[in-house]
């Protein structure tokens, strides 16, 4: 038997150390306490993961992902005493950040429209990668939220149907009907789009 103690790495949560069963209990117990060194050390394993999956779920809608962090935060940092401890702390924390990017994505939805005229026609002998890439994104943006976050968290953060269905809190099968509607409908508008970067 190994005298390492037992640690728990979350690659798929990545969330930098690797920390034990007993030091993420010990963590979510000070968060609770509302302990200032405790909710630092969750933001500082948790920022760069937030910042990417609020970035994706958002898009490039909103440049600036400080504002949707620090809102992110201060919402866990009210509700931190209410932490049941029924999920992984780090999935409670992406519940609330994926929250506050769709509200925010809702809240601009109204105000960016996205122009279908928006792309220069490619040259006549290939594709144009970054019109491609660009088309994309915009078709990620128009999908219903919930498809677009559960999209988000399965193919660009790698987390599992069940990782999923505990972060939005609904069945795996739930996960699973929203990932095959959002592959169908990013696939039928691509499809489209494409059509028109091609000579």
């Amino acid at each position: 038997m190994s005298d390492k103690p037992n640690r728990v790495t979350l690659p798929e949560q990545d969330c930098g150390d690797a920390l034990s069963p007993a030091d993420w209990a010990r963590l979510a117990d000070g968060c609770r306490r509302r302990d200032h060194a405790s909710f630092e050390r969750l933001v500082r394993l948790t920022e760069d993961r937030l910042r990417r999956i609020i970035g994706r779920v958002v898009g490039a809608r909103i440049a600036d992902l400080d504002e949707l962090l620090q809102e992110t935060y201060l919402r866990a940092w009210r509700c931190a005493s209410r932490f049941r401890g029924d999920s992984h702390l780090v999935t409670w924390l992406t519940r609330i950040g994926v929250n506050v990017a769709i509200n925010a994505a809702r809240d601009r939805r109204a105000t960016v429209p996205i122009s279908p005229h928006e792309h220069a026609r490619p040259g006549p002998t290939h594709l144009n990668e970054d019109a491609a890439e660009r088309a994309y994104r915009e078709a990620l943006t128009r999908l219903p939220d919930e498809l677009r976050v559960t999209f988000v968290l399965h193919e660009a953060e790698g987390l599992t149907y069940r990782q999923i269905a505990e972060t939005l809190d609904c069945p795996i099968g739930t996960v699973m009907s929203r990932l095959h509607r959002a592959r169908e409908r990013l696939m039928n508008e691509l499809k489209e789009q494409i059509a028109e970067f091609m000579p």
